[in-house]
């Protein structure tokens, strides 16, 4: 699982492909569950308090003559978490995470049935009263996607991030498959992976399960004079009743469980990075919990 917790954080990392145009600001919270290792034992407890919100908006959008889109866009993100740790017998939690990252992306056609993705951006990645440009992280990726159905996109390409101090490149995969109507279903791999169903119930209201949501945190922290990565993927379920308030636009609320809170702090060199994905080391992780969550959504 700690090997699944980084590699979901690089992917997060250098995922800079999100929905176009379209944002959303969110609240979330989920209470307290124990801190344990891969034997039970009991290493503390904590609850995590996020506010978070993205924003993407198309800045340029033309048609080639086969009347496929050429985009660039931008994005801009942010998260801010609040962790309560409490009697904690390792120190590698930071008390406060800050993530706020701005991108740019261009989408070009290259056949009728392929196109490309790029984006490079960069970041803010620390507690908030710890930034320096040790905390400033970049990254950048192309993707080459092909379009299987109207509905339906598959994609591979590499990504690249210095989340560990050095340029790491890594394979990154896209996927986007959706079907509308009274019934809904969402199955989406780009920043982040989220696969859900809905049902209309009426004009305004639309309930939708989400079986499954992974998304991540990190931090660059200063541990005796040297510069770690923490990073934390966390995997949850739950039920979000929507409601329309406008053309394009929709408040929402969330309950259910969130199954997995790893947390893992390691050095950030190349030789870091390679212990933390192929050495055996004991996994710590956060048991689950209840996942409660708020927010508004808005598409143009």
């Amino acid at each position: 699982m700690r090997r699944f917790s980084y590699l979901t954080f690089l992917l997060l990392s250098v995922a800079a492909v999100g929905s176009f145009a379209q944002g959303v600001i969110k609240t979330e919270y989920m209470p307290s569950s124990s801190f344990k290792d891969e034997a039970g034992n009991k290493l503390g407890s904590g609850d995590l308090f996020k506010v978070s919100g993205a924003y993407t908006l198309p800045f340029s959008l033309k048609q080639n003559a086969a009347g496929q889109p050429i985009m660039w866009s931008a994005s801009v993100s942010g998260a801010y978490a609040v962790l309560n740790n409490k009697d904690m017998l390792t120190d590698m939690h930071p008390d406060e995470v800050l993530n706020a990252n701005l991108s740019l992306m261009h989408v070009r056609p290259i056949s009728k049935k392929w196109y490309m993705i790029a984006s490079v951006g960069g970041g803010i990645y620390s507690a908030p009263d710890a930034i320096t440009w040790e905390s400033v992280l970049v990254n950048g990726a192309v993707i080459f996607v092909y379009k299987c159905r109207k509905n339906l996109d598959l994609g591979i390409g590499a990504g690249v991030t210095n989340s560990f101090g050095v340029p790491i490149a890594m394979p990154m995969f896209f996927l986007n498959w959706q079907l509308s109507g009274n019934y809904e279903v969402n199955v989406n791999l780009s920043s982040g992976m989220e696969i859900s169903g809905a049902v209309r119930l009426g004009n305004r209201f639309k309930l939708r399960l989400v079986a499954m949501e992974m998304d991540g945190m990190s931090s660059v922290m200063d541990v005796d004079g040297k510069s770690m990565m923490y990073a934390s993927a966390m995997i949850r379920s739950y039920l979000r009743p929507e409601y329309k308030i406008g053309e394009k636009s929709c408040l929402f609320l969330g309950v259910g469980g969130n199954w997995l809170r790893s947390a893992d702090l390691t050095k950030r060199t190349l030789k870091g990075f390679a212990n933390s994905m192929f050495k055996d080391k004991e996994e710590t992780n956060f048991y689950p919990t209840v996942y409660l969550s708020a927010g508004l959504k808005w598409d143009f």
